[in-house]
């Protein structure tokens, strides 16, 4: 098992035509090609494209994408719609959240909050905010702390949330 990088990172074009309808364009570069170095190919070649279409370009997103080979089949019983939600703290004193699905059983606590505690958690929080660590929020603040974690399911609502986060 492995992860194995495909050969090209997408570029994909969103536009909007006058009728509301939406449609993309993907455009390939080559893996190794350093995400800056796409951006600003990609604002080139959206305005070319751009001059050719009289639908809106709304944005483009880049995406490197990397595929596990033979993937282990899932734990017994596991259900994405079982989510782990981490809530962390930023540097603007904000907050920026994940959720990573089917979490495992063994790190919830009875009240249906995870514990901080697990080792698990503790590789989680330091794999985000240690080290070299790329990760942000939304808004580019440094995350720098868990403020948060609980369990939910897909249709939980705000009273039906573990209080004890």
């Amino acid at each position: 098992m492995a992860l194995v990088n495909t050969p090209t990172a997408k570029l994909t074009f969103d536009w909007l035509d006058a009728s509301g309808s939406k449609a993309t364009t993907v455009v390939h570069v080559p893996y190794a090609t350093l995400a800056a170095t796409a951006i600003a190919a990609a604002d080139v070649i959206v305005a070319a494209m751009a001059a050719l279409s009289d639908a809106t370009c709304l944005g483009y997103s880049l995406a490197y994408v990397k595929n596990e080979t033979e993937p282990a089949a899932p734990n017994a019983g596991s259900r994405v719609e079982e989510k782990g939600n981490f809530v962390w703290r930023t540097s603007n004193a904000r907050s920026t959240r994940f959720t990573i699905p089917a979490i495992k059983d063994s790190l919830l606590l009875t009240d249906g909050g995870i514990n901080h505690s697990a080792l698990t958690v503790i590789a989680l929080v330091d794999a985000v905010i240690g080290g070299d660590v790329v990760f942000g929020a939304a808004d580019g603040s440094d995350i720098t702390s868990l403020l948060e974690a609980y369990q939910s399911f897909r249709k939980s609502t705000k009273e039906s949330l573990p209080r004890n986060r």
